[in-house]
């Protein structure tokens, strides 16, 4: 067997294992569990919305920025 199989059987194993252990050593059941994790993807989620909202108004003011430099510096440039 090549080297890139063996790798990849060793990480498709290694990620079977892993959650075996996890599901082995879970501290709830898994219904509150999946609960838990839609509560906290709609956190991410909505931070995350907020967080672009609050860059694409930044790029929007700095757009608006250099649009208004780039007229004032066009005048200078006229000027000499």
């Amino acid at each position: 067997m090549n080297r890139s199989m063996t790798g990849l059987m060793m990480l498709v194993g290694g990620g079977v294992l892993g959650a075996g252990l996890g599901l082995l050593f879970a501290p709830c059941a898994g219904e509150k569990s999946r609960k838990k994790m839609m509560r906290m993807g709609k956190t991410i989620s909505n931070r995350s919305d907020r967080v672009m909202r609050d860059i694409s108004d930044r790029l929007d003011d700095l757009a608006d920025s250099m649009s208004s430099m780039s007229g004032k510096a066009g005048r200078f440039m006229h000027l000499r």
